[in-house]
């Protein structure tokens, strides 16, 4: 089992609510001459969302899989549609099913979206609790890394300014009718 302790000793702590230190991509870059190329290409499937036969990797999409359709069954009822490809028959968890209906009971859906992003967060901790230096510890740390990326997204100058765009799109449109 390869050991990444300089690598690891080198990055930056990464905590939910902190900020974003660097980008996927130079979190990639950085990783790209100091862990083999086997342990590279997990990297890179782990920030690209590809699929994995790797146990740590393949268990965390495991999970987000049983969220996404946890989020697709209760829309879906929220909806009322009845669809049966909309049920979710596979695996369940309690605290999935407790935080995706906390979300969608949200009115704020920027929380709702935090909400989501937390339960992943808190899941990736779960996973590599015991895997500081070694590839587990850096996959994980590649997810948070891909999740603050998508929380620095969410900034309100950035939300006001495509709510704007939308809205005036939609008032050009209504009219031309």
């Amino acid at each position: 089992m390869a050991s990444y302790y300089y690598l690891v000793a080198t990055l930056p702590s990464l905590r939910y609510d902190g900020t974003l230190p660097f980008t996927t991509d130079a979190f990639l870059a950085l990783c790209k001459d100091q862990v083999s190329n086997a342990h590279y290409l997990l990297l890179e499937q782990a920030v690209e969302g590809v699929a994995s036969m790797h146990h740590f990797l393949s268990r965390y999409q495991h999970f987000a899989d049983m969220v996404k359709k946890e989020l697709t069954e209760a829309r879906s009822k929220k909806l009322s549609l009845s669809d049966p490809s909309y049920r979710n028959d596979g695996e369940k968890e309690a605290r999935i099913s407790d935080i995706v209906r906390q979300a969608l009971a949200s009115d704020d859906v920027l929380q709702a979206e935090m909400l989501l992003i937390k339960l992943h967060w808190n899941y990736l901790d779960e996973l590599s609790a015991l895997h500081t230096f070694d590839i587990e510890g850096l996959l994980s740390y590649a997810l948070k890394l891909k999740m603050l990326q998508r929380k620095s997204l969410f900034t309100r100058e950035e939300g006001n300014a495509e709510f704007k765009r939308l809205f005036s799109n939609i008032q050009t449109e209504i009219e031309n009718n």
